[in-house]
């Protein structure tokens, strides 16, 4: 991720809704306990990254060297099935009322431990916690229209768990399934050399692709 504040503001907000609501004593042990889910959880959350926008400059400029690469749209059903669609929220009022809406993430420190007495009431408070974790995103950042995909792994001893090394250090990640049939199509940034047109036509192709092979109408110096 390349957004410094990743992670920070659900608990921010949180402690912000759950403040208002029912005092900041009243949800201090909640705020610690997110903290302590999210050291103990987060790492198995796979999440893929992608953004509504198409051909947009900001996006070659981010995420390319001066427009050197692809952008693939696809439809849903093109990432792992078991993978769960989650639209970023930036403004406050929303993730504001998306706590309030959500009946674990508004817990106080009482409705709290008894959700947590149960193994499906902390299995629900965990998914609570992580969807808003990786859906939460810092205001500055909502021009990028970002959208996620998470897959949920059981833990270190899941067979698919695999690792690599990572700017912060070393980070799992695991392998999904794409189906190739869900992309419209394949847009080569503003600096690729018009003869790849032909060539990613014919990786389509034989790989049974039905995604047309456009060119960046962006200008990129």
């Amino acid at each position: 991720m390349n957004d410094e504040m990743e992670g920070f503001e659900l608990h921010q907000v949180l402690a912000e809704v759950l403040g208002l609501k029912y005092a900041e004593e009243q949800c201090k042990s909640a705020l610690k306990l997110i903290d302590s889910t999210i050291d103990t959880y987060l790492r198995y959350q796979m999440s893929f990254s992608a953004s509504t926008l198409k051909d947009d400059i900001s996006q070659w400029r981010a995420y390319t060297t001066l427009g050197l690469g692809v952008c693939i749209e696809f439809e849903d059903g093109f990432i792992d099935a078991n993978a769960r669609k989650i639209n970023c929220v930036y403004d406050f009022d929303s993730k504001r009322r998306a706590i309030i809406e959500d009946r674990n993430l508004k817990a106080n420190d009482e409705s709290l431990n008894n959700l947590l007495s149960t193994p499906n009431g902390t299995d629900q408070y965990v998914k609570s916690i992580i969807s808003a974790l990786i859906g939460f995103k810092n205001h500055s950042f909502k021009p990028e229209e970002e959208v996620r995909w998470v897959l949920s792994i059981d833990g270190a001893n899941d067979n698919s768990i695999k690792y690599r090394p990572h700017r912060l250090g070393l980070t799992t990640y695991t392998e999904v399934p794409i189906d190739l049939s869900h992309i419209k199509t394949v847009t080569i940034g503003p600096q690729v050399p018009s003869q790849n047109l032909k060539t990613i036509d014919d990786f389509l192709m034989i790989n049974d692709c039905p995604g047309v092979v456009l060119k960046s109408k962006v200008t990129l110096r």
